[in-house]
This record gives structure tokens, C-alpha cells and sequence, in this order.
């Protein structure tokens, strides 16, 4: 997966806490194929179409409705790895191994099980994403899209002030719950 996307995603545009705020719901190159395996890639943009991370997805069968998939991203700074097995994800952030991500979106860290972060999944117009005990954000429940135009932004009620921990974490769980919209469509 790595050698392919080094194939067409090209260079990626460094996430700074202005392009977080400009990151949007656009993808471009996006490419979905549904069959006996899904499969899917593309690259997430700011609101100006600028390429800020890039993803490819691999859903194999499995048990029952139960998922199991591989989705591999990369900033230009970080690489994530989401190993998903039976509906439940182990996340890597630049090949540490962080913790296991459940089906309603809460992450346990590694060694201690304990919640580290989570996005609130519901029915609102935004879903906030927590980190710790501290909110830092929003993602918006709209769909994501690609082609040209405008694009809605991604993120809102953005904290000022993130640390490099609290932004991995933050864009993990948006990027998962990006991705399986896009797949979902």
C-alpha cells in the first residue's frame, strides 16, 4: 500500500494549525471499488485543494457483519496504520503502536486500556473530538466529496493551541471516520 501511494499521491502539503482550520470534506483522486474486497484511496485537501493527507483502504470479508480492513494514511509529517480486525482497530502513528480504536470511535491506549481520546458520533450537525478531557475540536457530519467546486470545511470550534500528541490524535479519529464515510457513500 505504502509503494503504491508513493505512486500517485505526490507531495503533501505540511499540516499546520492553519491548514487544519482550512482542512475540508473535499478528496481528490478518489477512487472507490466495491466488490468481494472494497477498496479505496484518495487524498484529503484544505478548502483551497491543496493535498494534506493521503489514504488507501483495503476491506477483506469477514464473519458475520463484522469489519475487517486495513487503512494506511500519511501526512507529510506522520504515517497511520489502522489494522482493523472484527470491528475493532489497532492504530500506529509513525509505527508506534497507540492503542485499539472501538466501533463508537474511542481510543484505549496500549498499555493502560484506558480511554485516550474519542469522537462523539451522533446525530448533531458536528461531532466533537476529545483528547484526554480536553475538546478540540469538531468534525462536521456532512458527507465528504470530491471533483471540483467548494468544499465544505472539516473541522470547526478549533482549540488555539494543540500539542503535536493532541493533533495526531485529533486527525487519527477524523481521518477513520472520513474514511468510512467515503466507503459508506
Amino acid at each position: 500500500m505504502k509503494e503504491d501511494m508513493d505512486q500517485w499521491a505526490g507531495e503533501l502539503v505540511p499540516i499546520s494549525k492553519e491548514e487544519l482550520e482550512l482542512f475540508s470534506l473535499g478528496q481528490d483522486k478518489q477512487l472507490i471499488r466495491k466488490g468481494i474486497t472494497t477498496t479505496a484511496k484518495g487524498l484529503l485537501t484544505t478548502i483551497y485543494h491543496e493535498a494534506v493527507m493521503a489514504y488507501s483502504y483495503r476491506q477483506y470479508l469477514g464473519s458475520g457483519n463484522k469489519v475487517n480492513a486495513l487503512l494506511y494514511a500519511r501526512t507529510a509529517d506522520h504515517e497511520y496504520i489502522y489494522w482493523i480486525k472484527k470491528g475493532i482497530g489497532t492504530l500506529s502513528i509513525d509505527g508506534r503502536e497507540v492503542g485499539t480504536l472501538s466501533i463508537d470511535g474511542t481510543l484505549r491506549g496500549k498499555r493502560s486500556g484506558k480511554e485516550i481520546a474519542r469522537i462523539e458520533k451522533g446525530k448533531t450537525e458536528f461531532m466533537p473530538v476529545i483528547v484526554g478531557n480536553r475538546e478540540l475540536g469538531s468534525l462536521s457530519n456532512k458527507a465528504t466529496s470530491s471533483g471540483e467546486g467548494l468544499h465544505g470545511r472539516a473541522f470547526e470550534f478549533l482549540q488555539q493551541e494543540l500539542s503535536p500528541k493532541e493533533e495526531q490524535l485529533f486527525l487519527a479519529l477524523a481521518l477513520k471516520e472520513l474514511v468510512t464515510r467515503t466507503v459508506n457513500q
